[in-house]
């Protein structure tokens, strides 16, 4: 135990014995102990940064997916689409060849139709030289026909080609042989073996001629 020392005027007195006195360091630990350290309250509505984090990237994610479907859709209507398109074109082309092939078929309808007259005329002109058994209605018979065919040609364009007498023109005419004749200058068609015809002025077939030359 330690005491009081009084010291006065030089002497030295004993006084009273005192408490121990406390050291630095215990006196540190006191006041340490003394201090409270105020708790820190966390607010329940204060969302952590992380779970805000986690909250937003599933948005995102959300969103993605509805961006990843409504491409989809898209992609499947265009695929859609293009598949009616080709069986559109499919059926177009599938329609043309048959129309196509119709056409070659029934090209000549008309035609024919305006030829059957004819060959009801001609029978008839047939059946009534037999029945007279005269050459002479044979003869006005097949003559007759022969004119009705001859202008129904020309109404549809067809028109004889004019050989005799006419200077050889290899674009109407086909030299089958060339004779010799006094008559006529050279190159000059002398006779028709086969008449040609034209059609809107086009050639449908040459007349096969012979052509004279010179001696």
């Amino acid at each position: 135990m330690r005491r009081k020392i009084h010291i006065i005027d030089g002497d030295t007195v004993t006084s009273e014995p005192m408490d121990e006195l406390e050291t630095p360091a215990e006196t540190a630990e006191t006041d340490a102990s003394a201090v409270e350290t105020p708790e820190l309250e966390v607010s329940q509505e204060t969302e952590p940064i992380q779970d805000l984090d986690a909250e937003a990237m599933q948005a995102q994610l959300e969103e993605l997916g509805k961006q990843i479907e409504q491409e989809r859709k898209s992609a499947e209507e265009a695929r859609n689409q293009y598949l009616r398109t080709l069986a559109d074109f499919q059926n177009f082309r599938r329609r043309s060849e048959e129309q196509k092939g119709e056409i070659g078929q029934f090209a000549n309808r008309e035609l024919i139709l305006g030829l059957l007259p004819i060959i009801d005329n001609f029978e008839r002109a047939l059946a009534a030289a037999e029945k007279s058994q005269s050459y002479e209605s044979l003869v006005g018979g097949v003559g007759l026909t022969l004119r009705q065919i001859l202008d129904y040609l020309k109404k549809n364009g067809v028109d004889p080609i004019d050989a005799v007498g006419k200077e050889f023109d290899p674009n109407f005419h086909e030299a089958v042989m060339r004779v010799d004749d006094g008559e006529h200058p050279e190159n000059t068609v002398v006779d028709e073996l086969q008449r040609g015809y034209t059609m809107h002025a086009r050639v449908l077939r040459p007349s096969m001629v012979k052509v004279a030359r010179s001696e």
